[in-house]
């Protein structure tokens, strides 16, 4: 039962006139009204419904209560809203309007699963499901695109997941100068999130990165023959396995290139040092940070051939600051490269900021690390349902669409909501005093799926 049945009332003083009284035994209410907006696009774009399909369930029939598309649903939203662990489930499986998401009936005779139950579906998930479900989110995405869709720009990224107990294959990391888990996302160029895995904590930056990126450029290159695709990612991917895999891939497919980072040698250097002087005197002078870009050939021992590097000679008050990345795109100007092309794959940054601090992707914590690698999935699921409503915001109250995704939950979301149910239908008021009414009911009514039949 909800756990408020016997808390009793407070009395607070700080009124100058009347002391304030507080109980908790309202009626059904919830704390987050726009589940109802949650669901709607979930069902839009069926994401719940794909990832329930790809779980097997090897339950008895006559002893199911909760199916695993409910379970799906009930963790993917809670995590949207703020909720990632699996212990909030424990109260949270009496929110009248959660419960009305799921499917369920908002009286208090009916629950949804506990956290036992939830943390059972994740640790009986198996490897094969995890990858199983890895590639129907990354044809999910190509499906997703536009019919008309030039260019899709990919943006490859790492990010450590801090272990906090005996998590499998957690490692001491030196770079991060903690024992970490080692996520691999790959955003598109308007942040939204193409595909991730979780890795070792040991694993080097681009582990499993050709693997990935080549599945991705498949799909899009059999969906869009003609579409150009960039890939974009920092030092840790311009090595030899990932530079000859997409050379590979562009010389058999076509339009493919690629702008990533080029760790630092004395060889680059040498061919950069003339730019970098320059850079030095203009900062004599000014007392500014100076830069001049580059271009080169360079062929590096464990390369191939030689390829086209680009570098940033920049000489800041601290002193000479290069940067170097290799490319493809040898037919523009070197500064249009850097800043246009390779410095944009700072909203990767941002989009991992939305995925880390507005949806906890770091909280893994079960043991296994299937486990793990499945609760990672969800995480992402959940910032593809929040990125879908945030792209509906676009669409009718564009300023709001900037905010970071934790803003914009709290803004449109989080709404207290009256949840009743009489014979013939669910009732959900939402207060009078939310200043967001009239952009969610717009979101609802722009997101309403039209009735069977009708």
């Amino acid at each position: 039962m909800p756990t408020t049945d016997c808390i009793a009332q407070t009395r607070l003083d700080f009124h100058p006139d009347l002391p304030v009284d507080v109980t908790f035994d309202g009626p059904q209410l919830s704390s987050d009204g726009g589940l109802l907006l949650l669901r709607q696009v979930d069902e839009q774009l069926g994401l719940a419904a794909r990832v329930a399909a790809v779980l097997r369930d090897d339950r008895d029939p006559d002893r199911v209560v909760h199916s695993r598309l409910e379970q799906v649903r009930q963790r993917v939203f809670q995590i949207a809203l703020g909720y990632e662990d699996a212990n909030d489930a424990t109260a949270l499986r009496h929110d009248p309007l959660l419960k009305v998401a799921c499917d369920r009936a908002p009286t208090p005779a009916e629950a949804l699963s506990s956290q036992p139950t939830l943390s059972r579906l994740e640790n009986g998930v198996t490897g094969r499901e995890v990858v199983a479900l890895q590639r129907a989110l990354e044809r999910d995405y190509v499906a997703s695109l536009p019919a008309v869709t030039d260019v899709v720009v990919l943006d490859v990224d790492a990010t450590a997941d801090p272990a906090h107990g005996q998590q499998a294959f957690a490692f001491f990391h030196g770079h991060y100068d903690q024992t970490i888990l080692f996520p691999m996302l790959v955003f598109d160029g308007d942040g939204r999130l193409v595909t991730l895995r979780l890795r070792p904590g040991n694993a080097g930056s681009y582990r499993y990165t050709g693997p990935m990126l080549e599945r991705v450029i498949r799909l899009l290159k059999a969906r869009f023959p003609a579409v150009a695709i960039v890939v974009r990612g920092d030092a840790g991917f311009g090595v030899p396995r990932v530079l000859d895999r997409l050379d590979a891939l562009r010389a058999e497919l076509g339009g493919i290139d690629y702008v990533l980072g080029l760790q630092r040698n004395a060889a680059v250097q040498r061919q950069a040092a003339e730019a970098q002087a320059v850079a030095a005197a203009q900062h004599a002078q000014t007392g500014q940070p100076t830069r001049t870009f580059v271009a080169f050939a360079y062929a590096a021992r464990s390369w191939r051939a030689a390829r086209h590097v680009v570098a940033k000679a920049e000489h800041l008050a601290q002193g000479p600051n290069p940067r170097f990345v290799v490319t493809t795109l040898t037919e523009f100007p070197p500064r249009l490269v850097y800043e246009w092309a390779y410095c944009g794959r700072g909203q990767a940054e941002n989009a991992i900021k939305d995925l880390k601090n507005a949806l906890h992707a770091d909280r893994l914590s079960c043991t296994r690390y299937v486990a793990n690698a499945f609760r990672l999935l969800l995480h992402g699921v959940a910032y593809r349902l929040l990125t879908a409503v945030r792209e509906h915001v676009a669409a009718v109250a564009a300023p709001l669409a900037t905010l970071q995704m934790d803003t914009l939950r709290l803004r449109l979301l989080k709404v207290a909501a009256y949840v009743r149910q009489s014979v013939r239908r669910i009732v959900v008021q939402l207060p009078r005093a939310f200043g967001l009414a009239p952009l969610l009911r717009q979101l609802l009514e722009r997101t309403r799926l039209p009735v069977p039949g009708s």
